[in-house]
C-alpha cells in the first residue's frame, strides 16, 4: 500500500517536471535572488573597471553586467521547475544570433562570470554565489598585484605603448630622428608604415623605464620644436601619459 502511494507520488512529480508549464514561484525568494544577483554583478562591474586591462570602453561594456545577471536569474528561476520550459528556452536561444564580436578574451571571462552568478542565484545557491564571487575577485586582484610588482620597473607590459611619427618633406632624415628616440627606450619595433607623396607615417611599439621617462619626453619635445614638419604622438593602454 505504502509502496503504491510512493510510486504514484513519484510518478506525479516526474510528470509535473516533464509536462507542467505552470510554475509557482515564491515572490519573496525571487526578489531576494534578484537583489543578490544585482549586488554581486555590481561588485563584479567595479572590479572589472578597476583591474581590467581591456582597451575598450570599460564603463560602457560593464553597464550590461547588472541587467545580464538579473535576466539570467529570471530565466533560471522560471525554467528550473519544468523540462518543457527548459526545452522551450533552448529552442528560443537556437534562433538568436549575436552580431557583436567579443574582441578580447578577458571580456568573455567577465561575461561568463556574471552569467554564472545569475545561474547560481536563480537556482537559490546564494551562499555559493557569494563565496565564488569574492574568491574569484580576490584571485583577480592578487594577479593584478603580482603583475604590477613583476613589471614595476617598466611602465606597461611589452607591446602596449605606441609611438606615432609623421614626417613631411623629402629632406627630413627619419633615421637620424629614430636614433635619437632609441637612446632612451628599451626597444623600438616598427608596427606599420605608410607613405604618400612627401608624407610618411611610422607606428612603433616601444617600452621604456620609468627613470628615463622625463628625459624621453624632453627629447620628443626638442625634436618636434626643432623640426616643424615632424609630429610625434605617444599612446599607452594604461593611460600613464594622460
Amino acid at each position: 500500500m505504502e509502496n503504491n502511494i510512493v510510486s504514484n507520488f513519484s510518478k506525479q512529480q516526474i510528470e509535473s517536471f516533464f509536462l507542467n508549464s505552470n510554475v509557482e514561484i515564491s515572490i519573496a525568494n525571487f526578489i531576494f535572488a534578484i537583489l543578490i544577483s544585482a549586488i554581486l554583478a555590481f561588485v563584479i562591474k567595479i572590479t572589472y573597471i578597476k583591474i581590467s586591462k581591456s582597451l575598450n570602453d570599460k564603463e560602457h561594456f560593464s553597464d550590461t553586467f547588472v541587467p545580464l545577471a538579473i535576466i539570467t536569474t529570471l530565466v533560471i528561476t522560471v525554467v528550473k521547475f519544468s523540462l518543457a520550459l527548459s526545452l522551450g528556452l533552448v529552442g528560443a536561444l537556437s534562433i538568436v544570433r549575436f552580431r557583436a564580436a567579443i574582441k578580447e578574451p578577458e571580456e568573455l571571462v567577465y561575461l561568463f562570470f556574471v552569467i554564472g552568478i545569475g545561474l547560481a542565484t536563480g537556482a537559490n545557491q546564494f551562499f555559493i554565489a557569494i563565496v565564488a564571487t569574492f574568491i574569484t575577485i580576490l584571485i583577480l586582484y592578487f594577479r593584478k598585484v603580482y603583475n604590477d610588482k613583476t613589471n614595476k620597473d617598466n611602465l606597461t607590459e611589452a607591446s602596449t605603448n605606441i609611438l606615432q611619427m609623421q614626417v613631411e618633406g623629402k629632406d627630413q632624415n627619419s633615421d637620424e630622428i629614430l636614433n635619437k628616440i632609441k637612446k632612451n627606450v628599451n626597444y623600438l619595433n616598427l608596427k606599420s608604415f605608410s607613405s604618400e607623396n612627401e608624407f610618411k607615417q611610422f607606428n612603433f611599439w616601444f617600452d621604456i623605464d620609468k627613470k628615463k621617462l622625463d628625459i624621453f619626453l624632453k627629447d620628443i619635445e626638442k625634436i618636434t620644436s626643432e623640426n616643424k614638419s615632424i609630429k610625434i604622438q605617444i599612446f599607452s593602454r594604461s593611460g600613464i601619459y594622460e
